[in-house]
């Protein structure tokens, strides 16, 4: 009779540490179609709430560092307070894969996008955002930046001509245990 309730009571202290360590990683991928100040951003981070900016297809902010964006990938998951994690998405033709580790503070992450199918003849893109960086605080942090120049063709009126681009693509994370 006694024995169920000392094994419960075992079992108890042996997976309550774990479950304490629990978390929510919180990622986000947002691009901008100019160069951003990185401290700038950073300031804007603690002043909005990003699962509310971030929930359309553009950032919706009049905080000056994140306004103007575009919302490329955002995700919250379920995770141990430390070692690797993967986690897969798919919706309709898209599919998410999210990888990487945790390790104290530090978050090392690597997010791949697949929009299409590889079968036969039809065409898919892939795209890749990664970082590495502490997530220290429950805030959330920028752990990878892409900043990338480009070149396009306008066509106004008969006429067209190259506009020069920038992008600036911010990998974002926090961590909640």
């Amino acid at each position: 009779m006694r024995l169920p309730i000392l094994l419960a009571a075992a079992v108890a202290l042996v997976f309550t540490p774990l479950a304490a360590q629990a978390g929510r990683l919180d990622l986000y991928v947002l691009q901008f179609t100019d160069a951003r100040n990185l401290d700038e951003v950073a300031a804007a981070l603690t002043e909005v709430d990003l699962d509310k900016v971030t929930d359309s297809d553009r950032t919706e902010t009049s905080v000056r560092g994140l306004r103007g964006g575009w919302v490329v990938f955002t995700q919250s998951f379920g995770i141990g307070g430390a070692g690797s994690f993967a986690n897969v998405t798919r919706l309709t033709n898209q599919r998410a894969d999210v990888s990487g580790s945790l390790n104290g503070s530090n978050l090392t992450v690597q997010i791949r996008i697949l929009e299409g199918v590889k079968v036969g003849l039809r065409k898919y893109s892939e795209s890749s955002y990664g970082g590495s960086g502490s997530i220290a605080g429950g805030v959330p942090r920028i752990v990878g930046v892409r900043q990338s120049k480009g070149k396009t063709q306008e066509a106004i009126k008969g006429r067209t001509r190259i506009v020069e681009t920038e992008y600036t693509t911010l990998v974002i994370a926090r961590y909640r245990p």
